[in-house]
């Protein structure tokens, strides 16, 4: 997504009534076009979001070309990339095999990945949200200050109420972000608690 698209997003609402008007579209036209808004998006779109785009066609419509258009790219082994659905909207994204390369292409700074730290604090948030810090630091044992900025700096985790203690401390979630960074649909997918302690 260029600069210009990004900064238009931020501004929200704002200009609604300036959409450039678009034309209405056959079925064949609409699955073109959706694949041209996927491959177009750094993120997750959801069907109302890809909906409104083609002109406020109906999101059922939408997700049945959404279908339609997974199996037709699923059917051809030789691309690089699938449709998938993930964090509440669908993505076109690359195909496992080519992580290595795209790694090492992006020549991946450690500076900016998650240490050890940061991933257990997530963790915590992650199996036990919403959670506060004094109990995720309760499970640590250590001051988590750093890492819950870190985090929030990051989008991984994100304010969502106050929890019913003495001094109403801030409870916090998981956000999309989160589930997109690690390729997770839903949290439903994280694994067992039993599981990760069978991979000690």
């Amino acid at each position: 997504m260029t600069e210009v698209l990004r900064e238009e997003e931020e501004e929200g609402l704002e200009g609604l009534d300036e959409l450039e008007p678009v034309e209405t579209l056959g079925r064949e036209e609409s699955r073109q076009t959706l694949y041209a808004l996927l491959f177009a998006s750094d993120r997750p779109m959801s069907a109302q979001r890809l909906a409104e785009a083609l002109g406020d066609v109906d999101p059922d419509v939408v997700a049945t070309l959404l279908t339609e258009l997974r199996e037709e790219l699923d059917a051809q082994e030789q691309l690089p990339f699938s449709l998938r659905e993930i964090a509440g909207g669908y993505q076109l994204l690359t195909k496992p095999r080519f992580a290595p390369y795209i790694r090492r292409m992006y020549q991946m700074k450690k500076s900016k990945r998650l240490s050890k730290a940061l991933l257990e604090t997530l963790a915590i948030i992650a199996y036990k949200q919403p959670v506060t810090r004094a109990e995720v630091e309760a499970v640590r044992g250590v001051s988590v200050s750093h890492a819950f900025e870190q985090l929030l700096e990051r989008r991984f985790i994100k304010v969502s109420g106050v929890a019913d203690l003495p001094g109403r401390p801030k409870q916090y979630r998981t956000t999309d972000e989160f589930l997109v960074q690690f390729g997770l649909g839903s949290l439903k997918e994280l694994p067992s608690l039993d599981h990760l302690q069978d991979m000690d």
